[in-house]
């Protein structure tokens, strides 16, 4: 038996990194579109219809999700099994995010088990984040901040219809999601105003550019705005 150990050994070599080549880049999965990218900031609109399953993508910098739709879905690792997560860890306008594929690639599948659309709005960051605590001289966003990370800097505004928010300048990259009905125009200085008009737009602002969000429907609109740090 020992004679057969070598080329035991090297078939299954072979076999895990075949399998780990065969994984595409997040950004390569056909349901996780590529909406926008610039520099070390990528967008995407993760949709995946009931009963459909992704192919083996593999993640290699921090990511945050914004919720858009819910549903159950189940995620298998590389190497490993099928295992459920609850459909109340993406409640719509919810936030979460995963920054240990900074330090190590992580491939996986998701299949959507549920009744209804699973729907994302997701920013990776391939840059070197923030190190030590924030600078003071860090700018104010809009909203609540939720989350304070070394790549992300997340908050929740609600504009009260026909209001406009304040004026923010972001230091760093930022996209602003829309997580509710309604219709939103962002105005920046130097770019015409872009509109959102249901839940899932979004809208790119470069750094440095003063912007303003205003609502423009007949309700209340909730947005939330995630920096690229």
């Amino acid at each position: 038996m020992k004679k057969f150990a070598f080329p035991v050994v090297l078939a299954l070599s072979t076999v895990c990194s075949w399998a780990q080549q065969a994984a595409v880049p997040v950004y390569e999965e056909p349901m996780h579109h590529l909406a926008f990218e610039r520099g070390q900031v990528r967008v995407l609109d993760v949709q995946i219809p009931p009963g459909e399953t992704s192919l083996l993508h593999i993640h290699r910098a921090p990511i945050i999700y914004v919720a858009i739709e819910a549903s159950a879905i189940d995620v298998k690792p590389l190497g490993g099994e099928w295992r459920h997560t609850s459909v109340a860890n993406w409640k719509p306008g919810g936030v979460a995010y995963e920054l240990s594929y900074a330090e190590k690639d992580f491939s996986h599948r998701v299949r959507n088990v549920g009744t209804g659309d699973f729907r994302l709005i997701a920013m990776t960051n391939s840059g070197p984040g923030i190190s030590g605590p924030p600078p003071s001289d860090e700018t104010v966003i809009p909203g609540e901040v939720e989350n304070d990370l070394r790549w992300f800097r997340q908050s929740r505004v609600v504009v009260p219809r026909g209001e406009s928010s304040g004026v923010f300048r972001s230091k760093h990259p930022a996209v602003v999601v829309q997580v509710s009905p309604g219709e939103a125009e962002i105005l920046a200085k130097g770019q015409t105003g872009r509109s959102m008009a249901s839940s899932g737009s979004f809208v790119f602002v470069e750094e440095g550019h003063d912007f303003t969000v205003r609502n423009s429907g007949s309700a209340p609109v909730t947005l939330v705005v995630i920096e690229a740090r």
